[in-house]
C-alpha cells in the first residue's frame, strides 16, 4: 500500500507551507470594522437624553454605561468562569483513544536462548494492518487534593474581583457627584458669562480705538487696558473650566462625545451623610471592617494559607488509579477486547528532599508578606479616613464663607453698576465688580461641590456599601429608582459604632455573577 508514503509527503508539504507565512498589516476594512464595533460597544444601546439630568439619573447612567464599571464586572465574570473550570479539574480523567496502524512489511521476529542460539523460527504475532480503541479512567489522589485547594483559591479570587468592582463603584459615584455639582455651577454661570465676556471685549475695543486715534496713553490708561486684559483672561479661563466640568460628567455617564445635555439640581439632591455625626474613632473602626482593599487582603490571606497546604501536599507521594476497557482487532490475539486496572504510587524524592523546604518556605514567606502588606494598607486606610474627615469639616466651613462672600460681591457689583450708569464710576470698576461677583458665585458653587465631594470621599474612605446590588443591565428608570433608594438609605441608615459589615450584599453580587455571568458578558 502507498498510504504511508503519501501521508509522509502530505506532512512534508504542510511543513513547507507553514514556513511561507509572512507578516501582514491590518487592512483598512478590518480597522474600520474594529473601530465601529468598539464605538457600538461603548455607546450603543443607550437610552437617549430626553430632558435635564438630575443627580440620581447621572449616577444611574454611570452605573449602566460607564465602561470602567463594565470592565470590573467582566473581570468578576471571568474570575467566576475560572472557578467553574477549576472545579472540573477535581474530577477523574476519562480518555477515549482510537488508532490505525499499517506496515509495508510483515512484522517477523525471532528469539534466542541464553547461549545465543536461535530458539524459534522467524514468526509474527502482528497483522500488517490493525486498529485499536480504548476507554480509560484515571484519577490521581494527590492531584485531587491540590486541585481542590486551587478551586478554593479561585473562589476567593471571585470575591476579590467583586470587592474591586465595589471599590470602583465607590469612586465612580463620588466622581459623578462632584462633576454633577460642578456642571450645575457651570450651567448657572453660563447665563451670565457670555454677556460679561462681551462687555469686557467691547471695553477693550474702545481702549484700542482710543490708542489708535493717537490720544496720549497715560500710565492710567495703560493700566486700564491691562486690567481689562487680566479680567478677560480670568473669564476665558472660567469659561474653559465650566466646559471641562460638563465634559467630565458626560464621560463618567458614558455619553458619546459632544452629546448636549443640561443638569437639574434640586433640594432633594441634598442628603445628610450618616458619617458626618460619627466620631473619628467610630469611623476608623467602621473602615477597618468595610474597606474593599482590606477585605481583598482577607481573601488574599486565605489564598496564601491554601498555597501553604498545596506546598505541603506536593511533598507527599501521589497515588494514581487507572481502569479501562480496550480493543485491538489484531487477528493473532486470542481475545480482542479486555479490561485492565492498575494502581501506581509515585514520589518525587529529589524534589521532596532538595526543594521541599524551599517550596514550603516560599509559601510561608508569601503569607507573611500579605500580613505586612495588610498592616501597611491599614495605616493608609486610617490616614485616608482622618484626611477625609478633616477635609469634610474644612469644606463645610469654607462653603459657609464662600456663600457669604458671594452675597457681598453681588451687592457690591450692583452698587458699582449703579454708580457707572449714573456717571459716578468707571466702566472698568463695573466690569471688575461684575467679574468678581461672578467668580465668587462660581467659587460658592465649587465650594458646595467640594463639600458634597467631601461627604462622598468620607463614605468612600470608610467603605460604605449599599445592602443591595444594582445590576446595570436593568432599564435605566429602574436603576435610577434603585439609586434614589440607595442614596436615601445612605442618608438615614443607623450605623453600628464599631462597624457593621454585612456580607449579604457581597454574597448577593457573587450569586448574581454566578447565575447570570453569561448574560452579564453580553452588552
Amino acid at each position: 500500500m502507498r498510504l504511508a508514503p503519501l501521508a509522509t509527503l502530505a506532512a512534508f508539504g504542510l511543513t513547507l507551507s507553514a514556513c511561507a507565512v509572512k507578516p501582514t498589516a491590518m487592512d483598512d476594512a478590518s480597522i474600520d470594522l474594529r473601530a465601529n464595533s468598539d464605538w457600538q460597544t461603548a455607546f450603543g444601546n443607550q437610552q437617549p437624553v430626553t430632558g435635564p439630568i438630575d443627580l440620581n439619573e447621572a449616577i444611574a447612567r454611570a452605573i449602566a454605561y460607564n465602561m470602567d464599571n463594565r470592565l470590573k464586572l467582566m473581570e468578576a465574570v471571568v474570575a467566576n468562569r475560572n472557578l467553574r473550570l477549576s472545579r472540573w479539574d477535581m474530577l477523574p480523567e476519562i480518555a477515549a483513544s482510537a488508532g490505525y496502524n499499517h506496515r509495508n512489511k510483515q512484522h517477523f521476529a525471532s528469539s534466542e536462548d541464553v547461549n545465543g542460539n536461535q530458539s524459534l523460527a522467524q514468526s509474527t504475532s502482528l497483522d500488517k494492518t490493525y486498529s485499536t480503541a480504548g476507554l480509560e479512567l484515571s484519577w490521581n489522589v494527590l492531584d485531587f487534593g491540590i486541585n481542590y485547594l486551587s478551586a478554593k483559591q479561585a473562589a476567593d479570587g471571585v470575591m476579590i474581583a467583586i470587592e474591586r468592582q465595589r471599590k470602583l463603584m465607590h469612586n465612580v459615584i463620588m466622581d459623578v457627584e462632584y462633576a454633577f455639582w460642578m456642571a450645575a455651577a457651570a450651567q448657572r454661570a453660563q447665563s451670565q458669562l457670555p454677556a460679561l465676556i462681551e462687555q469686557t471685549r467691547r471695553a477693550l475695543e474702545k481702549s484700542r480705538e482710543s490708542a489708535e486715534r493717537g490720544l496720549r496713553q497715560t500710565e492710567a490708561s495703560l493700566a486700564y487696558r491691562r486690567d481689562l486684559l487680566d479680567l478677560m483672561q480670568q473669564l476665558l479661563a472660567l469659561e474653559g473650566d465650566m466646559h471641562n466640568a460638563k465634559m467630565e460628567l458626560a464621560s463618567l455617564m458614558g455619553l458619546p462625545p459632544g452629546t448636549p445635555f443640561t443638569v437639574s439640581a434640586s433640594a432633594s439632591d441634598i442628603l445628610r451623610s450618616p458619617f458626618s455625626e460619627m466620631s473619628i474613632h467610630e469611623l476608623e473602626q467602621y473602615s477597618l471592617r468595610n474597606r474593599p482593599e482590606l477585605l481583598e487582603e482577607d481573601y488574599r490571606e486565605r489564598i496564601a494559607a491554601a498555597e501553604i497546604r498545596k506546598a505541603c501536599l506536593q511533598l507527599l507521594p501521589g497515588l494514581e488509579l487507572r481502569t479501562g476497557y480496550f480493543y485491538d482487532d489484531n487477528s493473532y490475539l486470542l481475545y480482542n477486547d479486555w479490561a485492565e486496572s492498575s494502581l501506581r504510587l509515585t514520589w518525587d524524592l529529589l524534589g521532596t528532599v532538595v526543594g521541599g523546604r524551599d517550596l514550603v518556605g516560599y509559601a510561608r514567606d508569601t503569607e507573611r508578606l500579605g500580613d505586612v502588606r495588610r498592616a501597611a494598607l491599614t495605616v493608609a486606610v486610617l490616614t485616608q479616613v482622618d484626611l477625609a474627615y478633616s477635609h469634610l469639616r474644612r469644606a463645610q466651613l469654607n462653603h459657609g464663607y464662600a456663600e457669604e462672600m458671594a452675597s457681598l460681591d453681588t451687592e457690591m457689583a450692583s452698587q458699582s453698576r449703579a454708580r457707572w450708569q449714573s456717571s459716578q464710576g468707571t466702566e472698568l470698576e463695573s466690569i471688575h465688580a461684575a467679574t468678581q461677583a461672578l467668580v465668587s458665585s462660581v467659587q460658592r458653587d465649587v465650594s458646595y461641590a467640594d463639600w458634597r465631594s467631601a461627604n462622598g470621599r468620607l463614605s468612600n474612605a470608610v467603605g460604605f456599601q449599599p445592602e443591595f446590588y444594582i445590576d446595570y443591565r436593568q432599564p435605566l428608570d429602574v436603576i435610577e429608582q434603585q439609586v434614589a433608594d440607595m442614596r436615601t438609605q445612605s442618608a438615614g441608615m443607623e450605623l453600628l459604632p464599631v462597624g457593621g459589615y454585612n456580607p449579604e450584599g457581597v454574597e448577593k453580587r457573587e450569586a448574581e455573577i454566578r447565575e447570570q455571568g453569561q448574560a452579564a458578558a453580553h452588552w
